[in-house]
Parts: C-alpha cells; sequence; structure tokens
C-alpha cells in the first residue's frame, strides 16, 4: 500500500526495482498461488454444497466458515508471528493446509466434514497472513515497501478474479474434486518455493525481554490497534466496504440460478468485485498521495450504492458489471491499508496486524451470514441490494467518525487483506 504520509513514493520508485528484488517475487508467487487456489476451491467449495443442499445459505455459509474462524485464529494464532521465525511458519501453515484441502476431493464427503475441514484450513490463515504481513518490511525498507505492498495486493485481487474464472471453467470441465487438487497443489507449491527462495531469519526479539503467556500478547497487541483514534476511524471505514462487497461474492452461486447461469457465468459473476478492484486500484494510486484519504467516503459510496440495482437487473452482463463498479469502491482498502511498519515495532507486527485482520474477516463472516438468511426468505438478488442499501445508509456515521479522528501520522496497519484459505 502506499503510506498516505510520504509524499511521491510511487515516482521514487518503480514497480519494477521492487520486482527486481528474489525474495520478493518469493512472496508475491507464494501469495498469488495460494490465493488463485482459495478463490478456485471457493467456486467448487460453494457449488458442492448447493448441488447437495439447494440452499443460498448453506452455500454462503462454506464462505463464511473460514472469515469466522479468525475470530478465534486472528487474536490468538497471530501472536506465533511475532514469537517465531516467520518464514518457517507460513511454511508450515502450507505444508499442513495442503492435505487439509486435498480431503475435500474425497467423492461424498458428510457436509459436516467438509465444514470441519473449511474451518482447519481456515484457521491457519491468520497465523499465515500475520508472518507474511510482517515478514515484507524485513524483506523491503523504506519507499520500496510502500510499492511492493501495493504490488502484493493487486496480484492477490488479480489472483481472485483469474481463481475465479478459472474456478468455473474447472469444475465445468474437470468436475468439482478436480479443482480441489488444483487447491491442494497450490499450497505445496508455495512452501517450495518460499523454502527455496526466502532466506531465513530468527524470530524476533521482544527489547523488554519478558516471557508472557498466548492471552498476554494477544491483550498487548489488540490495546496497540485499539488506542489510536485514527486507527479506528479508518478501520470502521474499512469494515463497513469489506462487509458490504463481500456479500456478492458469497451469493454469486444463488444470483446466478436466479438467473438461469451455469457454473462458467458463476466464475464471471463472482470475479465481478476483484476485477473492480484491481481496475479502481490502478485508478487510486494515480492521485496524489496527500489527496487520497480525501477519497475515502466517494469509495464507500461507490462500492454500496450500484448494488442497490441488482434486484433490478435481470441479465448475468448488466449484473456484472454493476458489480464490477461496485468492486471500484474496493480500491478504499488500498487506502486504508497504508502499513504503519515505521509506526509498529517488529516484535509488535504479527499481533497487530492479526488482531485488525480478525475485525475484518469477523465482519465480512457475519455478513455473509446475514445475506445468507436473507436470502432464504428474499431470493439472493434482493439480499445483495439491501447489503447495499444498508452500507450506504452507514457511510455518513463512519465519515463523520473519521473526521472527528485526529489526522494520522504514520498510516494505518496492514489489516484489510482478503482472507486466504
Amino acid at each position: 500500500m502506499t503510506d498516505i504520509s510520504t509524499s511521491g513514493a510511487p515516482a521514487r520508485v518503480t514497480w519494477g526495482e521492487v520486482l527486481a528484488i528474489r525474495e520478493f517475487r518469493a512472496m508475491v508467487l507464494s501469495d498469488g498461488l495460494s490465493v488463485l487456489g482459495d478463490q478456485v476451491a471457493r467456486i467448487a467449495v460453494a457449488l458442492l454444497v448447493y448441488s447437495r443442499t439447494g440452499s443460498a445459505f448453506a452455500a454462503s455459509a462454506t464462505y463464511a466458515c473460514s472469515f469466522l474462524v479468525w475470530l478465534v485464529g486472528g487474536p490468538v494464532l497471530s501472536v506465533y508471528a511475532d514469537r517465531y521465525p516467520r518464514r518457517e511458519l507460513m511454511i508450515a501453515c502450507d505444508v499442513v493446509r495442503a492435505p487439509l484441502v486435498a480431503l475435500l476431493a474425497v467423492p461424498h464427503l458428510p457436509l459436516a466434514a467438509i465444514f470441519v475441514v473449511l474451518a482447519l484450513v481456515g484457521v491457519l490463515s491468520p497465523p499465515f497472513e500475520s508472518a507474511r504481513s510482517a515478514l515484507l518490511p524485513d524483506i523491503l525498507a523504506g519507499d520500496r515497501y510502500l510499492v511492493g505492498n501495493a504490488i502484493t495486493n493487486t496480484v492477490a485481487q488479480t489472483g481472485q478474479v483469474l481463481g475465479f474464472l478459472l474456478g468455473g471453467v474447472l469444475v465445468a470441465t474437470i468436475s468439482t474434486s478436480g479443482a480441489l487438487v488444483m487447491d491442494a497443489l497450490t499450497f505445496a507449491v508455495s512452501a517450495w518455493v518460499l523454502i527455496t527462495m526466502v532466506s531465513s531469519r530468527p524470530a524476533p526479539v521482544d527489547p523488554q525481554g519478558e516471557s508472557r503467556g498466548v492471552l498476554s500478547d494477544t491483550r498487548e497487541g489488540f490495546s496497540y490497534v485499539t488506542r489510536e483514534p485514527h486507527l479506528r476511524a479508518l478501520l470502521c471505514m474499512a469494515l463497513l466496504s469489506a462487509a458490504c462487497l463481500i456479500v456478492p461474492e458469497g451469493l454469486a452461486v444463488a444470483v446466478t440460478a436466479e438467473l438461469d447461469g451455469g457454473p462458467l457465468a458463476v466464475g464471471v459473476l463472482t470475479a465481478a468485485v476483484p476485477l473492480g478492484f484491481v481496475l479502481g486500484s490502478a485508478a487510486v494510486l494515480r492521485v496524489q498521495v496527500e489527496r487520497r484519504l480525501r477519497l475515502l467516503p466517494l469509495l464507500l459510496v461507490i462500492g454500496s450504492a450500484p448494488l442497490i440495482a441488482t434486484p433490478f437487473i435481470h441479465g448475468l452482463s448488466m449484473t456484472t458489471l454493476l458489480w464490477i463498479a461496485a468492486g471500484l469502491g474496493s480500491a478504499l482498502q488500498l487506502i486504508a491499508n497504508a502499513a504503519f511498519v515505521q509506526a509498529v515495532p517488529s516484535h509488535l507486527r504479527g499481533r497487530a496486524f492479526g488482531l485488525a485482520g480478525t475485525s475484518i474477516m469477523a465482519v465480512q463472516g457475519l455478513a455473509l451470514l446475514v445475506a445468507g438468511l436473507a436470502a432464504e426468505h428474499v431470493g439472493a438478488r434482493r439480499a445483495v441490494g439491501s447489503a447495499g442499501a444498508a452500507a450506504l445508509l452507514l457511510v455518513l456515521f463512519v465519515t463523520r467518525m473519521s473526521y472527528r479522528a485526529e489526522a494520522p501520522a504514520q498510516g494505518v496497519p496492514d489489516f484489510a487483506r482478503r482472507p486466504q484459505g
């Protein structure tokens, strides 16, 4: 992400210069592979569950499961990113997730077992993501980190677009099980890339030399994230945007069914919001750094208003265009996600990123469950429209909160990345 307090950073450091760093290329490749495989799995599992149950709630719950496990995994397991070597922790998470995802490819696996495996895979995302976020500043310093963070998020969103499209194609051509095997392979390749291309570094050292319990470390991280008014305000804006824009992704299977589309159409429709992010991010990075904070209220409106029209559109093409337009607003995360790595001591990074990330994932998971329940009663398209309307009503409240908070000096933590796993 681009630091809102650093003027002209992208002009001083180019993408090519940052991508020339071997370890960073490995981090981007590992992250991109995981995201790509995860989105393939999301499509495959959602279609599998929907085909068995015919329930929009059950299909959206497959998404919600991986988000809600952050309620436990985020605050507690992110502590380990500050206790153990971060590269090794990432490798361990990938090595465990690969066989777990492969289990989902077992034919006729009971639905209860599917949700248990999804929860186990999701629990490993917080320590992996916290370690990744905390390790990146050790690889990229200064302005290189700012540009590198923008590259990482753009690649992640592009991976989501391609993953959703690929997921629809794979399910339609090689079956749900084949798509899930592909996801398992991406975790294995990701671990191999980290082993061969990223150097091992020692675990961070607490300068106070204190030995505390996991819960004490968790409380310290929570206090760090919440003590500053401007961090709370920016987090609320990111929460609102994330909760609103996850709803169309979670209900894409059911919306496609209402519009008489097939698996490929599911992939296209699910990719719409991430594609909007990629386009919106390209536009936001062209705006002068000191003006980007002023875009946040506008991006909130852009992210919610187009969704309101979803119930009134009866074609897949127009619905996709509407959702791409809404996805432009998710570029808010690129601004709100400006890393305050300069203000976060190395020994606290994992907790700071993990705790803030938990808020995003939990809110997204709850939004998916509520939207899924609403879809059962009023239909999936009306549920998406209602989510857009609710978010639009809350824009004024969240914007007023941001104006009451003092202007940030260092930016905000890397908390708004989309989940993997």
